[in-house]
């Protein structure tokens, strides 16, 4: 996994302490080989809690502010686990070529692919079967969304 590169993050990282309003809990086999491609997808380590016997029971992962992801040593449930964040501004198409360079076993890149809500998604299914989709708003489609918003939300 130390082959794989981080990707930019599309902000400053933000280390605020804060009660979190949602955060996805991921149960992983490998805790240390799935940080690292958390590393790679944008995400940076803000703690990491040892257990009684000084292994590691937690990794508290963000992204973005409000963008938190719990890593925990388990046995995971392939596709039990989805969670979806704002892009914030990162260029998926990047971040899906950068992914695609150093393939994981069990690591799968779709996307980015549009959606018919006016989004731009790209799904990341890390090598334990835990999803993450990130999503962008389709800027030049704004007045046809605003259109719908009209005409379909009460």
């Amino acid at each position: 996994m130390s082959e794989i590169n981080t990707a930019e993050s599309a902000v400053a990282f933000d280390r605020t302490i804060y009660p979190m309003p949602m955060f996805a809990n991921f149960k992983v086999a490998d805790i240390e080989a799935a940080e690292a491609f958390y590393h790679a997808v944008g995400f940076f380590t803000l703690a990491t809690i040892p257990g009684p016997d000084g292994s590691t029971a937690l990794v508290h992962l963000r992204r973005m502010r409000y963008q938190d992801i719990l890593l925990t040593p388990g046995e995971p449930v392939r596709g039990s686990t989805t969670v979806s964040f704002a892009a914030g501004g990162q260029d998926l198409e990047e971040l899906a070529a950068l992914l695609r360079e150093v393939p994981v076993d069990g690591a799968r890149v779709e996307g980015p692919a549009d959606t018919l809500w006016f989004t731009s998604d790209l799904t990341i299914d890390d090598p334990d079967g835990n999803r993450v989709i990130l999503t962008a708003f389709r800027e030049e489609e704004l007045e046809q969304a605003k259109e719908w918003a009209r005409e379909n939300i009460v």
